[in-house]
């Protein structure tokens, strides 16, 4: 779609493009977080721990949403490692 084609209110809407640069942020903070998870199962419970309390004790939606998708991640993570090492373990 070209710039001359979507609605000008797009571009002028300051509350609009606020919550677009707060997603944004938080979508580029998620994925460094989760570059950064370790390659361990040690590391990653208390990584999981730790996202596990600060969900518990948020009140922001917007938090609660990232940390949740977060503490998805790292327990996805944890169940590659942990499959991975089982299988290294068996061979």
């Amino acid at each position: 779609m070209l710039r001359s084609e979507l609605p000008r209110n797009v571009f002028l809407d300051p509350a609009q493009r606020r919550d677009d640069a707060e997603r944004a942020l938080e979508l580029a903070q998620q994925a460094e977080i989760i570059e950064s998870l370790p390659d361990d199962v040690e590391g990653l419970w208390r990584g999981i721990a730790h996202y596990d309390n600060m969900l518990a004790a948020t009140q922001d939606q917007r938090k609660w949403q990232v940390l949740a998708l977060l503490l998805q991640d790292a327990e996805d993570k944890f169940q590659q490692i942990t499959h991975r090492d089982g299988l290294a373990a068996a061979d």
